[in-house]
């Protein structure tokens, strides 16, 4: 009887686990500071990473000046560079999934390219491996093009140190 119990309940117990740590993440992204945008610094970004147990999350944060935006997804018939988001980890950690982003919007001046405008959060779980502890730390960041209606800026990479 306890066999079966466990059996029925362990689903239970581990999707609220989960759901703790999903909602850890949604507090994390709300309270992540980055600088104000504007002309001379369109695109402002920061880091930080969440733990729970042996997982971690690590969110990106990504501000745009008014006007300027970065893209989610480039048809190769367009000259853009679509953002490629970045997490190195620790060799005791290994990736699960892909990155989860917020909901790109389709461009008004270019057929079958989507941007990000304003904001966007970029979220990747990892979780770690029975291997010694290291006290390496993680690199996230964002490599981006952005653009506003009258020019586009040289690609550019960002990364920060996180410590875990």
């Amino acid at each position: 009887m306890k066999f079966l119990f466990l059996i029925i309940f362990f689903p239970v117990f581990s999707a609220k686990s989960q759901s703790k740590f999903d909602r850890q993440i949604a507090d994390a992204t709300k309270h992540i500071f980055c600088s104000q945008p504007d002309e001379r610094n369109p695109v402002t970004i920061n880091a930080q990473s969440v733990k729970d147990r042996d997982s971690i999350a690590v969110i990106v944060k990504v501000l745009m000046a008014p006007g300027w935006h970065i893209y989610a997804y480039v048809p190769s018939t367009q000259p853009y560079i679509a953002s490629d988001p970045i997490m190195r980890l620790p060799e005791n950690f290994k990736a699960v999934g892909g990155w989860k982003t917020t909901e790109p919007f389709a461009s008004s001046d270019d057929p079958g390219v989507l941007i990000y405008e304003h904001e966007v959060v970029f979220v990747h779980k990892a979780v770690k491996l029975p291997i010694a502890k290291t006290d390496a730390s993680i690199r996230a960041g964002l490599y981006y093009q952005t653009c506003n209606l009258r020019q586009c800026l040289p690609p550019t990479e960002t990364t920060l140190e996180l410590k875990y």
